[in-house]
Parts: structure tokens; C-alpha cells; sequence
């Protein structure tokens, strides 16, 4: 089987996932004074409707909305995107670390 990790060589595959579903997609950032984008001053932006997420790459962008559409909130509540069950993440640390 295959195998695939954070990388910047997966982005625009992640950008093209996200506008295929109908993401309007920009990205901003800081220019240093030789014009060079400043390492970790990007940050990119999807949009869709009245949804909107930000993000420090395209990978978490495109994990972010994945969430937005798994949930499909009808609401404008707090923590609309808690998805109710066990913690895992807590669990697979101590797995990790404690064990």
C-alpha cells in the first residue's frame, strides 16, 4: 500500500481536493525587506458560503474542512465541530508515552 506525510509536495493536491468542492481559496503572508515571503507567516484561507476556515497550511486547511462537512452545522453555536466519543487522543498518548 501506499504511503504519504505532511509535506509540501501534498499541497496542491490538497488545494485542488478543496476547490473541487467549491472552496474559494487565497493565502497571505508577510514579505521580509529583500521581498522573500517570511518562513511561518503564511496562513491560508477557505471559503464556501458563510463557512470559512484558516489554517497554517493546505494539509490542516484541507483536514479543517473536512470536519466542516462531516458535521454540516445548521447553527451558529460554540464547539459546533466536537464530535462526540471516546479520547482517542489521550489514549494514544498514553499508549505512546506512558506505557
Amino acid at each position: 500500500m501506499g504511503y504519504i506525510n505532511n509535506h509540501v509536495n501534498v499541497y496542491n493536491t490538497c488545494l485542488r481536493i478543496m476547490r473541487s468542492r467549491g472552496y474559494k481559496l487565497r493565502v497571505d503572508g508577510e514579505l521580509d525587506q529583500e521581498e522573500l515571503i517570511k518562513p511561518g507567516s503564511l496562513i491560508w484561507y477557505a471559503e464556501k458560503g458563510r463557512f470559512s476556515a484558516m489554517a497554517e497550511n493546505p494539509l490542516e486547511l484541507l483536514g479543517l474542512t473536512s470536519i466542516y462537512e462531516f458535521k454540516m452545522p445548521t447553527t451558529d453555536e460554540s464547539y459546533w465541530w466536537v464530535v462526540e466519543g471516546e479520547d482517542i487522543f489521550n489514549e494514544l498518548m498514553e499508549k505512546a508515552f506512558l506505557e
